[in-house]
């Protein structure tokens, strides 16, 4: 993918190998995430059935004969309460998560380009530790569930792990050249990421039958304290001068792009604005410029229409999946314990962040974007299909198989919007896309669990029907931009 050249030359620092601790502080926060995500779904499974229903033998036991109960027994309809208030909790805890994201959003790239990438990320993981420092003591001093509601937000107060991504996406622009050198980083980058996840998926399970959910929680803590040691004492500052320049990027991560975008169009309003305006002004026009694309009269107005209309649904059909799959898991006719819950999480990721990641550039090399995205669609509709109707173990460990290009769909529509997009708005553009994506995000995990916890007792499976129906929806939808693009490459010729 192409990357815009920078509008202005600024000071560019050269890369040393100190710069690599970017890296080690992200995947520590990887490792930490992934961990907290994994445990406190089950730890508020776990307390709330241990709260309602104290003097059942269910839930201890492992032995899958206990699972497959009718759905007229008392088993069953004590299971459904507790998946229900759970999956309740979770959507306060999505709201929670995204609300703090998209204000911090806002001022997340300023801040970073004001007093240096690593101020700002020292900042960011210092306030993900303490809301993590919390969850640990609540989990010793079992607090009521909804205080961890309010500790996933304090998570979140600096923009969580996505403004920490948008932060270390810029300092990669900062250290590297636009090119082969670049782009090797941003892989090694994002190789580190899923690398994270992935061995956190595979642990957590062990440390939470071994030890319990005290422990994981303070192995997540622990985790983060090192990571903001790396940043504070460690990892060098990526910026020579923290003003006067003005710097654009244009770097395709499957994750946060968008972010990065935020990052340096804010930054830039903020350096080259000689005349002082309110900050009313300055955020109305910064907003009326991230959506003009879609509303403003052009040639191009309809592609831009269509294109993020496929980027939403993408974004439908993926997030807040993951936290579904994990209460669809510990119901009938599965009741996966914290290991098989851990394994399959880390297979799903490894297949989608490293394998699926891994190859767009063998795509690329044989198929244009629009291609890849439909192959990525139908890759997420069968794996969601198949979820809905899994009826045991190896079912259920196909989906990530057959998913394995589905998060593709989501950068390749990202490149669809930069390609139409002149250099010097593509920061407004991704600040637009990276508003839409949490707003979804927020969306969809409340929607979806509403929907789950409805359905528990009729067809479990419904809410993976309506994921999948995303990504059918975006395949039409695709299907139609090639015929666009089709017909007005066909008048460029004539």
């Amino acid at each position: 993918m192409d990357e815009s050249e920078p509008l202005i030359r600024g000071p560019t620092v050269r890369y040393r190998p100190r710069h690599l601790f970017i890296a080690v502080a992200l995947l520590l926060l990887s490792l930490a995430i992934e961990l907290y995500g994994l445990f406190i779904t089950q730890y508020v499974y776990d307390s709330t059935a241990a709260k309602l229903f104290p003097n059942s033998t269910i839930f201890n036991d492992k032995h899958q004969s206990m699972c497959n109960v009718n759905k007229s027994s008392e088993s069953f309809r004590e299971r459904t309460i507790v998946q229900q208030t759970t999956a309740k909790w979770d959507m306060y805890k999505s709201i929670a998560e995204a609300v703090p994201a998209v204000i911090t959003s806002s001022v997340l790239g300023s801040v970073s380009d004001r007093y240096g990438r690593r101020k700002a990320l020292a900042v960011n993981l210092t306030l993900t530790f303490l809301g993590m420092l919390f969850t640990t003591i609540g989990v010793k001093c079992s607090f009521n569930i909804y205080f961890f509601v309010l500790f996933a937000a304090i998570n979140n107060m600096a923009g969580g792990i996505y403004g920490a991504l948008s932060i270390g996406f810029a300092y990669v622009s900062d250290i590297t050249e636009s090119g082969t050198s670049r782009s090797l980083f941003i892989t090694l980058f994002e190789a580190s990421i899923g690398i994270g996840m992935t061995v956190s998926g595979l642990v957590s399970g062990y440390i939470i039958e071994q030890f319990g959910f005290f422990y994981t929680s303070l192995c997540s803590c622990l985790l983060l304290f090192i990571a903001v040691v790396v940043a504070v004492f460690l990892l060098p500052e990526s910026l020579t001068s923290t003003v006067g320049f003005i710097q654009s990027t244009n770097v395709q991560s499957p994750i946060t792009t968008a972010a990065v975008r935020n990052t340096e169009t804010r930054g830039s309003d903020n350096r080259t604005n000689a005349p002082r305006r309110n900050t009313c002004t300055v955020i109305c026009d910064t907003v009326k410029a991230s959506f003009e694309f879609y509303f403003r009269s052009s040639e191009k107005r309809l592609a831009y229409i269509v294109c993020i209309t496929i980027f939403v649904l993408a974004c439908f059909s993926r997030l807040g999946k993951a936290r579904i799959a994990i209460l669809y898991a510990l119901n009938t006719p599965f009741c996966w314990s914290a290991v098989k819950i851990g394994h399959f999480t880390s297979i799903s990721v490894a297949s989608s962040m490293v394998v699926g990641i891994a190859v767009i550039k063998l795509l690329q090399r044989f198929f244009v974007e629009d291609t890849i995205a439909i192959l990525s669609a139908i890759s997420n509709a069968s794996s969601c299909i198949l979820e809905a109707f899994a009826f045991n173990d190896p079912t259920l460990f196909l989906v990530p198989l057959l998913a394995i290009f589905g998060v593709l769909i989501i950068p390749m529509m990202r490149a669809l919007l930069s390609k139409m997009t002149p250099p010097h708005k593509q920061g407004a553009l991704f600040a637009g896309v990276a508003a839409m994506e949490i707003c979804v995000s927020m969306t969809a995990n409340v929607v979806m669990k509403i929907i789950y916890i409805n359905t528990i007792e009729t067809f479990r499976g419904t809410v993976f029907l309506i994921y999948a129906s995303f990504s059918i929806l975006a395949i039409g939808l695709l299907m139609i931009y090639r015929c666009m693009k089709d017909e007005h490459e066909d008048e460029d010729l004539t």
